[in-house]
């Protein structure tokens, strides 16, 4: 898996049988960064992030959502976004290519 954090893309081996070390050492890791990551599991499909509400920082959700999805061979579509003059909540669900192209997502 390849994560980027800070502007820098960590490399990481997993095994199938332990993706959800490699995950909790990305919330670890990605918990100093400017936005947070609320939800995610292997059981479900949906990103939740709590992020502050600037260009930057939409757009770094945005990337981080896509490589999360990507691992799964997904696409990132973003289903809700709800922010104030100072934060953002986002939401994202990873979905095939088949399925965003007959739900025209």
């Amino acid at each position: 898996m390849t994560f980027m954090i800070w502007g820098v893309s960590i490399v990481m081996t997993v095994s199938k049988s332990r993706p959800s070390r490699a995950l909790l050492l990305v919330l670890l890791l990605s918990s100093c960064a400017d936005s947070r990551l609320l939800s995610y599991g292997d059981d479900t499909n949906f990103l939740l992030f709590d992020h502050p509400n600037s260009e930057k920082a939409i757009a770094d959700v945005r990337a981080r959502a896509e490589s999360l999805c990507a691992e799964r061979k997904q696409l990132a579509v973003k289903t809700e976004s709800v922010c104030s003059l100072s934060s953002c909540t986002t939401s994202y669900q990873c979905a095939s290519k088949a399925d965003v192209v007959q739900d025209a997502l």
